[in-house]
């Protein structure tokens, strides 16, 4: 399995990767700090289906406006990408937004947990 973290805090990535090798040791996982730099690897270098943990609240970028780009990427793309909002904002708003947006499969309060990693199994 292949997952991708894109979080600003260094900390979260690396709570999250660990969680990420108790349930699947063998995983390829890419992270970022910086959404700009993981939206140029997906959108450049991304060739097999991955799951995607974004978070919203970044400097740079906000997740919805990398979700905004990944609405705009080829199909092939948006095709190999299972993309999970990974937040601590439970704003209405952000629940709301990921409900209507097509490209979103679900929103995850942080961090992730081995349970809902192991749900990714079916």
């Amino acid at each position: 399995m292949s997952f991708i973290l894109i979080d600003d805090d260094n900390i979260s990535n690396f709570i999250n990767e660990r969680i990420i090798r108790i349930e699947y040791p063998e995983a390829e996982v890419t992270h970022y700090t910086n959404p700009v730099k993981g939206l140029e690897f997906i959108l450049n270098h991304l060739t097999k289906k991955s799951f995607l943990f974004l978070d919203i609240n970044m400097p740079e970028m906000t997740g919805w406006e990398f979700i905004e780009q990944i609405n705009q990427a080829e199909l092939s793309v948006k095709q190999n990408l299972q993309i999970y909002m990974l937040s601590s904002s439970v704003e209405p708003s952000d629940l709301e937004k990921v409900k209507t947006n097509e490209n979103i499969i679900g929103f995850i309060e942080k961090p992730l947990t081995t349970t809902f990693l192991a749900s990714l199994r079916n």
